[in-house]
Parts: C-alpha cells; sequence; structure tokens
C-alpha cells in the first residue's frame, strides 16, 4: 500500500509578492515559499520539494497492515507464553499473580512497542524538527 506523503505543518506553501521583481516588472509578481523557506515559482516545483523532504519512513517491503497484524500477534503470543508459564511451572500465588498480569502484562509490552516503534508500524511522512 503507497501512503503518499503527509504534510507535517512546517512545509506548506504561502504565497508572497516578490518585491525586487515586482519593481522591476511593474506589477506584483509572486512566488511560493515553503514554510521552511525553501523558495519555489509554482506548485508544481512546491510538491516536489515537499515530496522529497516528506519521505515515508518504513519499510516498503512490508504493507501497513501486515506491520499491525504482527503487532498483534507478538501481544497475543506474550500472553499466551506468559498464561502456559503459570499453567506448566508456577503453583500456589505466584501462578495467580502471573495469571492476573498476562493479559494487562502484554498488552502493556504490545502498547510500548507499538509507541516505540509506530514511525515504522504506521508511517505518516513526520520527521522530527531539524
Amino acid at each position: 500500500m503507497a501512503r503518499p506523503p503527509m504534510d507535517d505543518g512546517r512545509h506548506g506553501p504561502v504565497r508572497e509578492i516578490d518585491p525586487l521583481a515586482s519593481a522591476l516588472a511593474g506589477e506584483n509578481v509572486t512566488h511560493l515559499v515553503c514554510q521552511c523557506g525553501e523558495v519555489t515559482k509554482d506548485l508544481a516545483g512546491h510538491a516536489v520539494h515537499a515530496r522529497a523532504v516528506l519521505q515515508v519512513p518504513g519499510p516498503a517491503w512490508l504493507p501497513v497492515g501486515a506491520r499491525l497484524a504482527l503487532l498483534l500477534a507478538s501481544g497475543v503470543a506474550l500472553a499466551i507464553g506468559m498464561m502456559l508459564i503459570a499453567e506448566n511451572l508456577l503453583t500456589g500465588t505466584a501462578r495467580l499473580v502471573v495469571l492476573g498480569l498476562a493479559g494487562p502484562g502484554a498488552f502493556g509490552v504490545t502498547m510500548g512497542l507499538a509507541v516505540l516503534l509506530r514511525p515504522y508500524i504506521v508511517p505518516n511522512g513526520r520527521h522530527p524538527i531539524r
């Protein structure tokens, strides 16, 4: 699934009047200036600039749906693993504690991974401020 780059709020086109070109031409001459400072002549030039800057991170060979399915499968596998360990290796209170924490623990680890790996799981084209 090819995702188009999304504007991150720092690369929007702003139309400005060029004072030097306007003085030479005798009329208002406008050009586009990106919010990051890059000057382009028209929207096509700005689109080329924005596409170059807003490259979508993450592996192109693995679709977003497959990344989400792998994340969900890892959480389910962790919960099942904790339950199997509790059933087969533990007894008494330790068994009950691990069984009780299997679901919330797996959910917490899965959400932690989702937050840490978000740029690779569901990329949106945003980059850190440079």
